[in-house]
């Protein structure tokens, strides 16, 4: 499963969701038909009604929900799409799970670690990289040199100061 959102509050008095979209264009939500969250043990399926941007938030009206207390239930809630799913994404961008576990090391082969965490900061991402100490990288153009999901490897141009 691959997280695309996270249910902020209900909107409105029909039911519809506020959904923080956890994806790079909220218009990948129309091609979605549902979306699953984790309640218990369990995935539990929503089926997408309709959906329209408000900002930089998404509102979807789910089939299964009629309320806005049904949708405040789900309040903190991700939601997840299947993997096989997942739509192609352009070239130099990766989905979160494509990136977490990479082993980081620098230009000369420093071993840094691995990536355990991603902090979404709004501007551009930051991978938390776990090894002997913990380092936080800025995921831009500067810094992250290659990424190669075969070898599971990111190459890195530390900028000055990043490592001290």
């Amino acid at each position: 499963m691959v997280v695309i959102g996270k249910i902020l509050s209900s909107w409105g008095i029909k039911g519809e969701a506020k959904v923080l979209p956890l994806t790079f264009s909220n218009e990948r939500f129309a091609e979605i038909e549902s979306v699953y969250f984790y309640e218990g043990q369990d995935f539990k399926r929503l089926t997408i009604e309709h959906f329209r941007v408000s900002g930089k938030y998404v509102i979807l009206k789910f089939r299964e929900l009629s309320t806005p207390e049904e949708v405040t239930r789900l309040k903190g809630k991700e939601l997840f799409i299947e993997k096989e799913k997942s739509p192609p994404l352009p070239e130099g961008v990766y989905y979160h799970y494509q990136i977490l576990g990479l082993k980081v090391y620098t230009e000369q082969g420093l071993y840094l670690g691995e990536i355990t965490n991603i902090i979404e900061t709004g501007s551009n991402d930051v991978y938390v990289v776990t090894g002997e100490r913990e380092v936080l990288i800025p995921a831009i153009d500067e810094v992250v040199k290659e990424i190669d999901l075969k070898k599971k490897r990111m190459t890195i141009h530390p900028m000055k100061g990043l490592l001290d």
